[in-house]
């Protein structure tokens, strides 16, 4: 027996094996089948074996080909260190942005060095410059071309501008003096505000213009004069909406250079005053001499964009737009005949262009502005001549702002819209305003524009109105809601305008010496308020001060 069990348990276990390879191939055999929806020629290939069911095999995974590295491109290696060489070159900052070689000389610099002033570009890996040496006038673009030791090149440009405080250059170069408030004169106008952070790249290189001479006192009394100006093609100056026209303002009697800037931006806040022109705080230099702080702004006219008087809504009811003052040395406006009412004096037509005194279109314009004038008078009726909640907004800018200029007497502007009724502004002109006036209430106690004993205000359409208590309610009702508004507006203003201003204000009063003086009819102490900080303190405090009695008035308590 045992013999036996050792001749068959080998046997056995053959077959065991044997039955365990049939088993796994019969398995392998049951997997011949595609998947459902498998193209036959992109599956595995089979490899049949005589006798027996082909098995699947997978095909190897394709392989990409090596990817190349590129050789890298050569790149310009020159590090450039540029100077200046020659008499007055030693206080011009010489920088490089990018592809712009600059030279910043101080306002105050004499522009003919720099024709004789020499440019050497020195630094690493330089092969050779070519460009201009020498013969450099401001602002033009000079081209330099810079070879590195490898062979590349690279395009630079060079030039000379003013070292930027912290407000927008202006510059303007003319083909003559300017002379005439009536004669233009051609030019070309630089604008940079890179050095900036509310105007960077807000720039003009070399457009063309006319400029002239304009305003009556700030012309005819003061060497820092005022301007206007025409491009030769539509632009925007600085943000300003794309125009022609634009005025340069010198604000020569305003010692602290914000009035204008500051009774805009109050305006801006009242949106019965339709239209308000913005004033920027610019420097401004004519023909390579600093001018000193001026403000450039939209100038005041009919258009789409600013006074619409043309609407074609009802051509029966035609629009109008009148300006109140007269040029000091003529006889009439801009050699057009002005005319008065029974209480406003100097009307001078803007728009339309009249061509006769006593033309339909005047005869209607005179006849409107009459009966509105009389309504206003008797206290009836005058909403059908006058937009009372513009004419609301107009009397709370004057008031807080104490402008008696404004009175109805000069720089007033008012338009009638085609089909519309009399609208007050664009409010103007706010240099001698804030208490700078020697027209001015100084102890506050009236209305600057219908109860002040100064000759430039007699009798005026608020005159009457202040009387009217149903006007007077709207106006208490109005200064409520824009009251905190105001004063939040013009505290910020100043603040912001102040700290870009300040740098800038210390040129403008080396180059005009006004501090310490009587400057016209200016009313602020000049023996008190001495330095340019107090008169930027007097102009903080006044504004608290009218509020505060404008509360009073109106029977308002803190």
């Amino acid at each position: 027996m045992i013999k036996f069990m050792r001749k068959t348990i080998p046997v056995l276990v053959a077959l065991i094996v044997l039955l365990t390879v049939f088993i796994i191939i019969a398995k392998l055999a049951g997997q011949k089948e595609q998947p459902s929806g498998e193209d036959p020629e992109t599956t595995a290939l089979l490899i049949n074996t005589p006798g027996k069911e082909s098995l699947p095999t997978v095909s190897p995974e394709p392989t990409d080909p090596p990817v190349e590295t590129p050789t890298p491109e050569p790149q310009f290696s020159a590090v450039i260190s540029p100077r200046l060489e020659g008499t007055g070159s030693e206080d011009i900052e010489i920088s490089v942005r990018e592809n712009l070689i600059e030279a910043r000389y101080p306002y105050l610099k004499d522009e003919d060095l720099f024709s004789g002033m020499k440019l050497i570009v020195d630094g690493e890996n330089i092969g050779y410059v070519e460009g201009q040496e020498t013969g450099f006038e401001p602002w033009q673009l000079y081209p330099v071309k810079i070879t590195d030791s490898q062979g590349l090149v690279k395009d630079f440009t060079f030039r000379f501008i003013p070292k930027g405080l912290n407000i927008p250059l202006v510059s303007i170069y003319t083909e003559g003096p300017v002379t005439s408030r009536l004669d233009y004169v051609s030019g070309t106008i630089y604008v940079n505000g890179d050095n900036t952070e509310g105007f960077k790249g807000k720039n003009i290189d070399g457009a063309g213009l006319k400029i002239r001479g304009r305003g009556n006192a700030s012309w005819d009394m003061t060497d820092k004069k005022a301007y206007r100006l025409k491009l030769n093609e539509k632009s925007s100056v600085l943000g300003l909406p794309t125009n022609r026209d634009f005025v340069l303002v010198s604000n020569y009697f305003d010692k602290s250079l914000l009035r204008n800037v500051v009774a805009h931006s109050l305006a801006q806040q009242m949106e019965y005053l339709y239209y308000t022109p913005t004033h920027i705080e610019i420097d401004f230099f004519l023909n390579g001499r600093y001018m000193g702080v001026y403000t450039i702004a939209d100038k005041i006219e009919e258009a789409k964009s600013k006074v619409q008087v043309y609407n074609g809504t009802n051509p029966d009811e035609p629009g109008f737009m009148i300006e109140i003052g007269w040029d000091y040395s003529k006889t009439n406006v801009r050699d057009k005949d002005y005319f008065d009412t029974d209480i406003i004096i100097r009307l001078f037509v803007k728009e339309p262009d009249i061509p006769a005194a006593n033309s339909p279109e005047m005869m209607y314009i005179k006849n409107y502005i009459k009966k509105a004038e009389e309504a206003m008078v008797s206290g009836i009726g005058y909403d059908e001549y006058i937009d009372v909640d513009n004419m609301v907004d107009w009397f709370i800018i004057a008031e807080l702002t104490n402008n008696t200029e404004m009175a109805f007497y000069r720089s007033c502007y008012f338009y009638k819209p085609e089909g519309g009724k009399i609208t007050m502004g664009p409010v103007w002109d706010f240099d001698m305003a804030f208490g700078n006036h020697q027209g001015d209430i100084w102890d506050y106690n009236g209305w600057a524009t219908a109860e002040a004993t100064y000759h430039y205000v007699n009798d005026t359409w608020t005159t009457y109105l202040v009387k009217d208590q149903k006007f007077m309610d709207k106006v208490r009702a109005r200064w409520l809601e824009v009251r905190d508004r105001l004063l939040e507006t013009a505290s910020r203003t100043i603040d912001e305008q102040y700290a870009l201003v300040k740098d800038s204000a210390e040129l403008n009063f080396s180059r005009w010496d006004i501090i310490g003086q009587q400057i016209g009819l200016g009313n602020v102490d000049y023996k008190v308020y001495d330095t340019y900080e107090k008169q930027v303190r007097f102009l903080r405090e006044f504004i608290i001060k009218r509020a505060a009695w404008i509360d009073g008035r109106l029977g308002i308590s803190n």
